[in-house]
């Protein structure tokens, strides 16, 4: 089943949550695995929810003296199963490292979190495939084989967010599929990868087409238009449904 996953950021104040969560539970995920990622403050009012819940950031440590910090056992406790780490924005803008990077994923996938790594290239470069294969080097290397099951991929090149240009699938497909051989050569495992940059209602039916899933920023805090999003992804399946019988 694809992912499309809802990326909420610090958009959010209360009240907004509490609107956004009244329509919310009225919309149609046929076919598809709705992971959201409300901001941290509110993922207690999903706990029961029906749908998968993530968590945009964690500690890396467990239950102890640190001071404003939310650990794994407690957002486990609330009902999350998934997290991201790599994240551009906690690179950029948190100034997360490599080692806070690989910490942090070494302990999602070992509390056996469903936990999404970000990777794609800095600017629009056609040697983009190297950097993601040495971020993929950088973040793998020694972890165990079997904790991989619980790893998902998203190519998010950073250049492509906000940018205007029309997103290239082919070249979205291309990434993908070398993210996926690449893995399965060196650590033997099938992984799903997601992709990450632009997705509208106008380009999720080809996006789909070649990945495993997408991700939505801060579209998805916008009922109207997350909507019209998963209604185009909805009847992206039943066409495939149909082309398969």
């Amino acid at each position: 089943m694809k992912k499309i996953i809802l990326n909420q950021k610090s958009y959010f104040l209360y009240d907004d949550m509490v609107l956004f969560k009244h329509e919310f539970d009225k919309l149609d995920f046929k076919g598809y695995e709705i992971v959201l990622f409300p901001p941290m403050l509110y993922i207690p009012m999903f706990k029961d929810t029906r749908f998968s819940l993530g968590a945009q950031n964690f500690y890396s440590s467990r239950r102890g003296s640190f001071t404003g910090e939310v650990n794994l056992e407690q957002l486990k406790d609330c009902g999350v199963k998934y997290t991201m780490v790599a994240h551009h924005e906690r690179r950029r803008l948190m100034n997360e490292t490599s080692y806070d990077t690989k910490e942090k994923l070494f302990k999602s996938l070992n509390s056996h979190f469903n936990t999404l790594l970000y990777v794609g290239e800095q600017s629009k470069t056609k040697y983009a495939f190297n950097h993601i294969k040495r971020e993929l080097n950088l973040y793998l290397k020694g972890l165990n084989n079997k904790d991989l099951k619980y790893l998902t991929i998203v190519y998010d090149p950073n250049w492509a967010i906000g940018s205007s240009e029309i997103v290239d699938v082919n070249k979205i497909s291309k990434m993908i599929k070398r993210i996926k051989i690449y893995i399965k050569n060196i650590y033997r495992v099938n992984i799903s990868v997601l992709y990450g940059g632009i997705v509208n209602k106008d380009n999720i039916k080809s996006i789909l087409e070649v990945s495993d899933g997408v991700v939505l920023g801060k579209i998805c805090t916008k009922i109207p238009e997350l909507k019209k999003i998963l209604d185009f992804a909805i009847e992206w399946t039943i066409n495939c449904s149909f082309y398969f019988l």
